[in-house]
């Protein structure tokens, strides 16, 4: 039996299809998936006033005690900039902001932002500039979820895009998985059959205005200009979700330097459309 559930959360629909013989049991476990992405969003989210990262941006230069699921969190941003050479970084909330990407979504230019440091110590954190978790919460969450869900073998679950599936769809075939054109959400580029596999997509065609969109380039304070679209795979979401991003920042040739170190596979679009797969990469083009 099909079971399908979709919320509006993490600024997105996601839709959970989970394969069961018993209906019940699967709504009783998505129910418990679904409240956990909620606790993420809820308590991580720039976006939600007073939350523990409001409180430890509210506090900047400063150290400050925070929960072991944030110290974490902030600790994984920290390595995974370090891996990139900057191209990942967390402490952009202010850059966004100055370009009119906050809360109220109302793309009004303010004062410039900055990047800052990020200490580490004693369980202690000290930033430099405020932060924002936007480049890995949707990974996290999604693993998250995950693991509310290991009493079924069959699950799919896609959160505006990026995605990890595990075992068949309800025909017992793997799940087909379409890459989104990176100029157009409603078209597609290729495809993938999977059994078990984390996905994320980098590209501006969902959050651009004016000369702007979304994805920063830490390194100038500007937004990233030197991909089109990039596409990564992994176990984890978060994985996925936190090098597509970097991936796209580094650059179309950067990027190709840098990927072999990193833990994932990928698939970079350049601006002028050239495309480049790493050895592993999983899937087919429709122009193959």
């Amino acid at each position: 039996m099909k079971v399908e559930i979709v919320k509006e959360q993490l600024g997105t629909p996601i839709v959970l299809t989970i394969i069961a013989e018993d209906e019940v049991a699967a709504r009783e476990a998505a129910a418990e998936a679904f409240s956990e992405c909620a606790r993420i969003e809820n308590a991580y989210s720039r976006f939600v006033d007073g939350n523990e990262l409001a409180i430890l941006n509210a506090h900047v230069g400063e150290w400050a005690e925070v929960s072991e699921e944030l110290l974490q969190l902030i600790a994984f941003a920290k390595r995974a900039g370090e891996k990139t050479k900057g191209a990942f970084d967390v402490s952009v909330k202010s850059i966004l902001e100055g370009w009119g990407y906050d809360s109220a979504y109302s793309l009004k230019e303010g004062r410039p932002g900055r990047t800052g440091t990020i200490e580490l110590k004693e369980g202690r954190v000290r930033i430099g500039a405020p932060i924002e978790l936007g480049g890995l919460g949707k990974g996290y969450a999604l693993d998250r979820m995950l693991s509310f869900l290991n009493a079924f073998l069959n699950v799919h679950l896609n959160a505006g895009g990026d995605l990890i599936v595990r075992g068949v769809n309800e025909n017992a075939e793997p799940w087909r998985i379409v890459f989104e054109h990176p100029e157009d959400p409603a078209r597609g580029i290729g495809t993938v059959d999977t059994t078990g596999l984390a996905l994320a997509s980098s590209s501006p065609s969902r959050r651009k205005w004016r000369n702007r969109h979304h994805l920063v380039d830490p390194r100038t304070g500007e937004p990233a200009a030197g991909m089109l679209a990039v596409y990564t795979q992994s176990s984890s979401a978060l994985l996925a979700d936190v090098y597509s991003t970097a991936l796209f920042v580094l650059g179309y040739e950067e990027a190709q330097k840098l990927l072999p170190t990193l833990p994932v596979e990928a698939m970079l679009v350049s601006p002028e459309g050239r495309i480049f797969r790493s050895p592993n990469f999983q899937g087919v083009l429709f122009e193959e």
